[in-house]
């Protein structure tokens, strides 16, 4: 059950003096009753002591229910700065068009009823993010008046979000990678979309996406990497939850599985992936995928021999519940002074999230020190370790090496088409094996010459009698 709300209770960020690297300013981070939802501010100041002080006037505000009066100003303002309410909610100004905080709201609400929950939510906040670089453009332009359709979704406010998001704004990195800021503009150009389609604006600007490398994040594991993360996982999350982590990594390198399947996966339950076993002989065991996953297509795909063996050394009084399990990471507690010696604790929550666990499988890679994308200045690409989905592409390019085909390798990978399946995995036979290939068929010199050249069948060269000679020659000659 979630937790309800704290009005009032507000963090700043970050919470320490700020250093060259801080491009936005002190942040504020609190629930806002305005939208039922947190939402972050900008001070507007890079001095700590003011960033507090707006803290505390925020706070105060909250609680007296001055930000809803005031339609969410985090301090007080001049009369002269702040804009009319208007009567509509949804009401446009004649000039300046329909604010961005009406079409927001529009958006969402359209939206809810649409997407998945976790699409929904990493699309507002791309549209939460691309709003604070738009505010902070307009406030050191002297522009108070709040954010317009009209005035930031035009190309040139567009080029310049881009190169913003480029240059890592609102990002704990000093800059973003071309693909990133692409997939958030993505999301920012749908919104844009949605205005145009209810006349907010007047065209759809013709955005240029940034140019990238078409090729993976990451790439697929050995088996020696593999080992090596197992062999690490006790560093990571301590003995006593080691042994749970390992068998998560292994139905992972197993399976194919995404980091959201593998939390997914029930023994039990229809609503969940589970598993069928065979009832007949010559049958195989299968996994049932319902619509919830990525694509939203209910499947049955073949269980892969490896999670099969690793599946049947679970007894069958324990196949009940959830296949996947990890126990919370176990941290140490060193107490001051040498009156108790360190003891081990870990977090006491029910189940562990899918975005905590492949967090913990990304350091289980660092740890690991498996290296799947070297740092390059050139692309702004930082060095990457292995992570869940590296597990997934080490399964990918298993199946690809053991021949199987293409059809059934985009079965497995449960993608929409196999142009996907092409894009992140390159399924086609590995280097090694296409050699292979190319060697067994050019050094066949011992065999016999086959019928057509290097096009022919197997059979044998057959020499021709006299009597079939006259008659080809017969039969050119009348050509």
């Amino acid at each position: 059950m979630s937790r309800k709300p704290e009005i009032g209770n507000i963090q700043l960020y970050p919470n320490r003096p700020l250093q060259a690297s801080d491009k936005n300013g002190y942040v504020l981070k609190f629930y806002c009753p305005i939208r039922c939802q947190r939402v972050r501010k900008n001070c507007g100041t890079r001095d700590q002591r003011e960033a507090r002080r707006i803290q505390r006037e925020c706070q105060k505000r909250l609680l007296n229910g001055e930000y809803v009066a005031s339609d969410g100003a985090i301090v007080e303002q001049p009369a002269s700065l702040v804009p009319k309410k208007q009567t509509d909610p949804h009401s446009a100004d004649e000039n300046r068009g329909k604010t961005w905080d009406d079409a927001y709201d529009r958006f969402r609400q359209h939206r809810a009823s649409r997407l998945r929950k976790a699409s929904l939510t990493h699309a507002l906040s791309r549209l939460q993010l691309a709003e604070r670089i738009f505010a902070d453009y307009f406030r050191e332009q002297g522009c108070d008046g709040g954010i317009f359709v009209r005035e930031c979704c035009n190309l040139e406010m567009l080029e310049y979000l881009q190169e913003r998001l480029l240059a890592g704004d609102e990002c704990r990195y000093d800059t973003r990678s071309p693909n990133t800021v692409n997939s958030m503009l993505g999301a920012v150009m749908a919104f844009v979309r949605y205005c145009h389609a209810h006349d907010w604006l007047d065209r759809v600007p013709q955005l240029q996406k940034l140019d990238v490398d078409d090729v993976m994040k990451g790439r697929p594991i050995t088996v020696e990497e593999f080992e090596r993360m197992l062999a690490t996982t006790p560093q990571v999350v301590g003995a006593g939850s080691a042994q749970s982590w390992q068998f998560t990594l292994r139905v992972l390198w197993g399976s194919g599985f995404r980091i959201g399947d593998v939390m997914d996966f029930c023994w039990d339950d229809d609503r969940h992936i589970y598993p069928v076993w065979p009832e007949r002989q010559g049958q195989h065991p299968t996994l049932v995928v319902p619509s919830t996953q990525k694509n939203g297509v209910h499947q049955e795909i073949p269980m892969l021999p490896d999670l099969r063996a690793l599946l049947e050394t679970v007894p069958e009084g324990e196949r009940t519940g959830w296949v996947v399990n990890p126990r919370p990471v176990e941290y140490e507690l060193r107490m001051p002074g040498n009156w108790r010696s360190p003891g081990i604790v870990c977090r006491s929550v029910e189940r562990l999230t899918k975005e905590h666990v492949s967090r913990v499988i990304a350091k289980i890679g660092k740890e690991a020190k498996v290296v799947v994308r070297q740092a390059d200045e050139r692309k702004k690409s930082r060095v990457k370790y292995a992570s869940a989905h590296d597990l997934r592409r080490g399964c990918a390019l298993r199946l690809i090496n053991a021949g199987v085909s293409a059809e059934t390798l985009m079965v497995v990978m449960r993608h929409a088409d196999f142009a996907t399946t092409q894009k992140f995995y390159g399924a086609m036979r590995s280097a090694q094996s296409a050699a292979a290939e190319v060697r067994q068929k050019l050094s066949a010199g011992d065999k016999p010459p086959l019928v057509g050249g290097f096009v022919g069948g197997t059979e044998p060269i057959s020499h021709l009698s006299e009597i079939e000679v006259q008659k080809i020659n017969s039969l050119l000659a009348s050509l």
